[in-house]
């Protein structure tokens, strides 16, 4: 049975209605009625009513490849709905570009950046909407004046000539939020706001939410992360499989029950992943550095065995993944595979000595999007498909389909483009790719990122089973429950080095106390 409300009752014309208790003024600003939508065949969104209030913040919850994305895209002109109508302030509305959405007040901020990385911020936040004089001449004086408002009152400590390029998440999502405030928005779309903010970033963030609900502005905030639930909005709202399941649930219902509704199912709270038996030393790393970035790193790495190296942002722990996978090169030290000293100056040197890559930005250092999600998943294979440079299309199918089937990933068609999958699918095709290509070794940076519990659970239990298959995993991450969960021992990273190891798990508040406080003999 489907949830509407949550232990909230109020009487209107004799009537019973669930809900939250709102005043008049907080008027329905956007009213989504019986949207449908489907790619190659596939019904993504099916008969979904939405609406929002002015001033409102809404929750909008969902698994990977829920719908939630695509239902936000058509309320912001970049998707159009096969079926159903959108209402702004009541008055029928067809938006057939996101320009069109933009004049009408609706923002969005994707979940990567989308503003122009070579553009300054000044640049980025007022492109397409610059004051100008008389013949077209900006006004210069006027859009700095704006900025400096702008900045001072959404907190930006950046110059407005530094490039977006330069700026880090944090500063780039106020920049995104600069951006729809400047247009006039008086609805934003929020995708996966916090995912790689830290946690001060992250109440920063909350921060300026909230304030901006308190001028009026309806927010819709797209996030993983059911504990912000709590802490950022007014009520929430459940899509799965692309319906609506749950609507003006109360923010403080238990998180557990938020999670049975994303799933349509009860949940275990405590899984246990198989350990695997610990087999022989492949994988020496001594005193390596890298100017600036880490230094002094050393550890041995086994068959069979889950490393967790983790550490906050700045830590190096992500720049010592990218240097022992050849993306970046080392400055000094030695790394030995199988006892053998090896340089790994570029990702195929690493792949040539048993080294795969999940990196932390799937879309632009792992997956290929404007290509098939066959050719993604084969890319480290083709020497097992391919003879004299033909490719065998009913083996690499054969393949692919075999290791998409144990994965459980969700597609229409191979030949499908992999852009169109959902994040979790997508990080799934890239473990299927290492799957097929068995590395010996495998570097996994921060591979649960926004990604839903489900799927999260899913990676778990597939980098368990690839170490009982004799790989040996190094993952890296910033969470140290999740480390606690798959880890056979632990690394701390802090300021470039290895500040402890942990042989013996610990608890995850000593976990979090070593990453976080700061030793004074570093």
């Amino acid at each position: 049975m489907f949830l509407k409300g949550i232990l909230r009752l109020s009487l209107q014309d004799g009537k019973i209605k669930m809900g939250n208790l709102r005043s008049e003024q907080n008027r329905i600003i956007v009213s989504m009625k019986g949207i449908s939508k489907s790619f190659l065949g596939v019904k993504v969104l099916d008969n979904v009513d939405f609406s929002l209030r002015k001033g409102e913040v809404i929750a909008l919850l969902g698994a990977n490849g829920a719908g939630k994305s695509t239902l936000m895209k058509i309320l912001c002109g970049i998707y159009r709905a096969d079926r159903g109508q959108i209402y702004l302030n009541g008055n029928p509305v067809k938006f057939t570009a996101p320009i069109d959405a933009f004049r009408a007040g609706i923002s969005i901020v994707h979940q990567e950046s989308s503003l122009i990385p070579t553009l300054t911020v000044m640049g980025a936040v007022f492109l397409g909407h610059e004051c100008v004089r008389h013949a077209g001449i900006l006004n210069s004086k006027s859009i700095f004046s704006e900025y400096r408002d702008l900045s001072e009152h959404l907190g930006l400590d950046a110059s407005p000539k530094t490039k977006i390029r330069d700026l880090n998440p944090a500063q780039r999502k106020i920049a995104e939020i600069m951006k729809a405030v400047s247009r006039k928005s008086s609805i934003l779309i929020m995708d996966e706001p916090t995912e790689s903010l830290s946690k001060q970033e992250t109440l920063r963030l909350f921060e300026i939410v909230n304030d901006l609900k308190q001028q009026g502005m309806s927010i819709v905030f797209i996030t993983h992360f059911l504990d912000e639930v709590r802490s950022i909005a007014d009520s929430a709202t459940v899509i799965r499989d692309g319906r609506i399941v749950a609507e003006d649930l109360s923010p403080q219902v238990p998180i557990k029950n938020l999670v049975s509704l994303m799933l349509g199912r009860e949940i275990v709270e405590s899984r246990s992943y198989k350990k695997s038996q610990i087999g022989n030393v492949v994988l020496e790393v001594n005193n390596l550095g890298r100017k600036n970035e880490f230094t002094n790193v050393s550890f041995d790495a086994h068959a069979g065995e889950v490393i967790g190296i983790i550490g906050v942002v700045g830590s190096g722990k992500s720049e010592l993944a990218k240097t022992l996978s050849g993306a970046s090169t080392q400055h000094k030290g030695t790394i030995k595979i199988n006892g053998k000293t090896t340089q790994l100056h570029t990702p195929h040197d690493a792949l040539k000595h048993g080294i795969g890559m999940v990196p932390e930005d799937r879309k632009t250092q792992g997956l290929i999007l404007n290509h098939s999600i066959i050719s993604n998943i084969t890319l480290s294979s083709l020497s097992t498909i391919a003879r004299w440079g033909i490719i065998f299309s009913k083996i690499e199918k054969s393949k692919a389909e075999k290791v998409a089937f144990q994965l459980s990933i969700k597609y229409v068609n191979l030949k499908q483009k992999i852009k169109y999958l959902s994040g979790g699918n997508q990080q799934k095709c890239i473990l299927a790719r290492w799957i097929l290509s068995s590395p010996q070794i495998l570097i996994l940076d921060e591979p649960t990122h926004g990604i839903d519990v489900a799927t999260k659970d899913q990676i778990y239990h597939i980098i368990r089973d690839l170490a009982a298959n004799g790989k040996s995993v190094l993952y890296f991450s910033d969470d140290p429950k999740e480390a606690l969960t798959l880890s056979d021992r632990i690394l701390v990273m802090q300021k470039g080095k290895i500040k402890r190891t942990f042989w013996e798990l610990p608890s995850e508040d000593m976990l979090l106390k070593e990453m976080i406080e700061v030793n004074n003999e570093q």
